[in-house]
This record gives structure tokens, sequence and C-alpha cells, in this order.
């Protein structure tokens, strides 16, 4: 007795919809994961007036931004750098502003306002995969 064969719709139902489901979740997690490590720089413009160069440096990296509007934000991403340092912002080829230290590693995530009284406003968080799976570190902030 031959055995009956499934209907294409069957297979496609039980078995393609949940293998491409479940490898979707495997690669989602394995993006918030990779990115979770990388530290991070945001600055944002709130001073009143464009920024024609502005230059953020941290853990050996730099990075130099043009004609930065106001209300506008510039990110830089410090995974691939090395060590720990302080980050440094020049604008317009003068040092504005050094301060809060940040490491390359450890899904740190650093945001610089630079406010319209000349007033400079920093907060840092980590990452919560960070927080997971590193709870003593997380809580040093």
């Amino acid at each position: 007795m031959r055995p009956t064969s499934r209907p294409d719709w069957w297979r496609l139902r039980r078995v393609q919809w949940p293998a491409a489901t479940a490898l979707l979740l495997v690669a989602a997690a394995f993006l918030v994961v990779a990115r979770s490590d990388a530290s991070r720089v945001v600055v944002y413009n709130e001073t009143g007036s464009n920024i024609t160069e502005l230059v953020v440096s941290a853990c050996g990296q730099s990075q130099v931004f043009h004609d930065v509007a106001e209300h506008e934000s510039v990110r830089i991403k410090l995974g691939d750098g090395r060590g720990e340092s302080d980050i440094e912002i020049l604008t317009n080829g003068v040092a504005l502003w050094r301060g809060d230290y940040i490491e390359s590693h450890g899904g740190y995530r650093t945001v610089v306002r630079l406010c319209r009284d000349g007033e400079i406003e920093t907060s840092t968080s980590v990452s919560w995969w960070q927080k997971l799976i590193h709870p003593n570190n997380a809580s040093a902030l």
C-alpha cells in the first residue's frame, strides 16, 4: 500500500512557515546581541544656530560632521575602537568640551546636549542586554 502524500499547502503551513519564523527569530536575536556591545555617542545641537564643523572623538576614533543644523543630532559608533577614553567635542576647530569617560565596548550610550546658553548636559545609559549579562557593571553607572 502506498503512503498518502501530503498536499503542498500542508508542507507550507506546517513546515516552511515555522522554519522561516524560527530562522528570523534567531537572526533578530543575533543582531540584538551583536549591536548591544558597541558603545555610541549622540550629540544634539540645541545651541540655537548651525554648527559649521563638529568633531566628536572617543576611544581613538574621531568623526567630523559638517553643517549640523539646530535641533539636529549626530552619532558615532565606537564598536571598532579600542580601550577607553574621555569624549572630546570640538566645534569649528575649537575645543568645546571634554569629559564623560566611555569604553568602546560595553553597550554604553552617552548623550551630549549642546545647549543654547553654552551649558552642556550629558547622560549615560547601558543597553538592556548588557545590564542583563553584566549586572554588576551596569549598577556602577
